[in-house]
């Protein structure tokens, strides 16, 4: 690829140096993409000119309102141009025509990455919205030559979705600027995920790309929940050093056609064992989860990349609370290992204690005092306000508060412990999180705020709710007086509308 500098690295991946003309050819219903062979001609920019950044920026809000319209055309394309291509990275059970989880979290990355088109640095954080994409990407074992076709068909889904919309708007040099954009964006993820895979290989017991392992043991933890113990095929001397809350990938082949895509599930080994562990819940209609739990067996051989993900520890704050709903226990037992006696307390909901995967570890972690364990047995969860009260009653508020379940409950939550002077709260959700209205991170406001980003925060928060227009007031550029402030509230407030609108 022109102007990158990732080193060429061989690959197991079939297309690693193909573009959008050269993958196969698609399904029924394909549609010639009029930008194929786009990307490899113009190659991947180290920069963007002033006049892009600037044509983007002054687009953003034309664009934003129709981005889940171009999202959702731009899988369907995909899906019918390159199947064998998108089937093995995406879940179809998250994408068009079935789900559109995977084009809203791509229409919210469109949005936030226009939004911030002058001053990238928000999304560029440790931990954040583009560091979490690139260790998805990582995970999938996305190559370079990926981003190709990415780039051509997006395109085109932007012209075929906005040219009937903006008719003479869409100038050849407003397409042009938006095409820098979406290069230069490859190319910055292009050089973060190369980084990944070298230190992420240079780790203990670390590779890269898939990896056979043998399944060597199998474990009933919980009702519906299995633990699956997976050690290499070549035995390693040394243990896989991750981190605390990272996930694992793991690819299997349910249909004997190769185009099931990987699944993620959160590394429930301890970090430097011999071993590697995930603990998995049986998903009615889930393809994977199904074979997984009825089909595999010990002795079977199933591919996986190394540990990756960003929930996790934050060490700056040495105490912790857990909180978890169901099977989001998962990414908390090893919290637990490394934490010990620097858990406040660790919350579980679920339907029952048979229900409550790896109790008994968490007793013998923490000692049954320091847990608050909530069951349903049949009847209405427990409400998020009740449950963050008698949290924060129990352990105080001077802590990291990590949650994991599910989504819209995490998001209530996160509100309620905010709303009780909860010092700072993390989330992680079981997919694309920019698809859901949880924020990475997020802290209470300061008391009596009465600066610009504290006015467009609050008209936000009327129009998206007070989590997303936290998110995007803290991804705002700061300074820059009245204009820059009436700007940037112009900019954040079309594109949370179009937030509200893909939630």
């Amino acid at each position: 690829i022109n102007n990158t500098s990732a080193p060429a690295r061989a690959s197991t991946n079939c297309i690693d140096q193909l573009d959008s003309r050269t993958m196969g050819k698609g399904g029924e219903g394909a549609r010639k993409c009029p930008f194929d062979g786009d990307a490899a001609k113009k190659g991947l920019p180290s920069g963007m000119s002033a006049e892009t950044i600037a044509t983007v920026d002054a687009t953003a809000g034309a664009v934003a309102p129709f981005a889940l319209d171009i999202t959702k055309d731009f899988y369907g394309d995909m899906i019918a141009s390159l199947p064998s291509v998108v089937l093995t990275v995406f879940n179809p059970a998250h994408n068009v025509p079935i789900s559109t989880h995977q084009p809203e979290a791509l229409a919210a990355s469109v949005c936030a990455y226009a939004t911030n088109i002058k001053d990238l640095s928000p999304l560029l954080v440790p931990g954040g919205a583009v560091d979490a994409i690139n260790h998805r990407h990582c995970a999938l074992n996305i190559q370079p030559a990926h981003y190709l076709p990415v780039h051509d068909h997006l395109m085109g889904s932007i012209a075929h979705v906005l040219g009937p919309k903006l008719g003479d708007a869409l100038t050849p040099e407003v397409a042009g600027a938006w095409s820098e954009a979406v290069r230069f964006l490859a190319k910055v993820c292009i050089d973060k995920e190369e980084a990944l895979y070298a230190e992420y290989e240079k780790r203990p017991g670390g590779w890269r790309g898939l990896k056979d392992f043998t399944v060597t043991e199998i474990a009933d933890v919980a009702t519906g929940i299995k633990s699956f113990k997976f050690e290499p095929v070549n035995p390693l001397t040394s243990g896989f050093a991750f981190e605390a809350g990272q996930y694992l990938t793991v690819k299997v082949d349910p249909n004997g056609d190769g185009l099931t895509a990987p699944r993620h599930y959160t590394a429930t080994s301890p970090p430097g064992a011999k071993y590697l562990q995930c603990t998995t819940k049986k998903v009615a209609g889930g393809v994977v989860s199904t074979y997984m739990h009825e089909t595999l067996k010990v002795g079977d051989t199933v591919k996986l990349t190394p540990p990756y993900g960003v929930f996790t520890l934050d060490d700056a704050a040495p105490t912790a609370v857990l909180l978890s709903a169901g099977i989001g226990v998962t990414p908390m037992i090893n919290f637990a290992r490394a934490l010990g006696g620097k858990v406040a307390l660790a919350v579980h909901v679920d339907k029952s204690a048979k229900a409550h995967a790896l109790k008994g570890e968490f007793e013998s972690l923490l000692g049954k005092k320091k847990l608050l364990c909530k069951y349903t047995d049949g009847g209405k969860r427990p409400s998020a306000a009740s449950v963050a009260a008698e949290t924060i009653s129990k352990a105080g508020t001077e802590h990291v508060f990590y949650i994991c379940g599910p989504p819209a409950w995490m998001s209530e939550m996160q509100a309620e412990l905010l709303k009780l002077g909860a010092k700072k709260v993390m989330c992680e959700v079981f997919g694309s999180q920019l698809a859901t209205s949880c924020p990475f991170a997020a802290s209470p406001p300061k008391a009596e705020d009465n600066s610009p980003g504290a006015a467009i925060e609050g008209m936000l928060a009327r129009t998206v709710g007070p989590s997303l227009a936290r998110t995007f007031t803290e991804a705002m550029p700061s300074g820059g007086g009245a204009k820059v402030a009436v700007g940037a509230c112009a900019v954040a407030a079309v594109a949370a509308i179009a937030f509200k609108a893909l939630r």
